[in-house]
């Protein structure tokens, strides 16, 4: 089998083997999961469920229903039943549905800026890092204008953090690009 140029996903805990496939290694199970084109979105869909309940938590913080107002109890419980169920379809629907590749020993591990620069074209990278970054700066600027407890203040802070350091890694990303 020939070796393929690009991988179809990139991101942590994805390698290629030795064929020059996608594989998702998963480290508590110690099996490798092939990942094929046709699969290759809902893959990435999954590799963000850990973001996903901090968008929820966030979205939820700064939501009313009429009067109803979400507080920080309810928001992160939301978040917390998010999470549980990306996981459970992630382990139990969507890796059960893939290949196995038992005892899979990862060949060729390149970096996470690597695996960003492979499978996004150049454009694609700058509007990913901007986008990222005025996300984040526009919600700790929400956050500062909303009238919100300081436990409050300071969750969003931190997702206001996490969200530019991914526009910052990008940004990193698109610098270390070969041309």
């Amino acid at each position: 089998m020939a070796q393929k140029n690009q991988p179809s996903v990139s991101g942590f805990s994805v390698y290629q083997d030795k064929h020059g496939r996608d594989v998702y290694y998963d480290f508590i199970t110690k099996n490798g999961y092939l990942i094929l084109e046709s699969n290759a979105g809902q893959f990435s869909l999954y590799q963000k469920r850990f973001i996903i309940p901090l968008i929820v938590f966030a979205l939820l913080l700064n939501y009313r229903i009429g009067s109803f107002y979400f507080d920080i109890y309810i928001a992160a419980l939301a978040a917390i039943i998010v999470l549980v169920g990306l996981e459970f379809l992630f382990r139990f629907r969507f890796l059960r549905s893939l290949t196995v590749i038992p005892n899979f020993r990862p060949e060729r591990k390149t970096s996470y800026l690597e695996q960003i620069n492979e499978t996004n074209e150049k454009n694609v990278l700058l509007i990913k890092a901007l986008l990222y970054l005025l996300f984040g700066v526009l919600l700790a600027v929400y956050a500062f204008m909303k009238e919100i407890t300081e436990l409050e203040l300071i969750i969003m802070l931190i997702i206001s953090v996490v969200i530019c350091i991914y526009g910052i890694i990008y940004f990193v990303a698109l610098a270390k690009r070969k041309k």
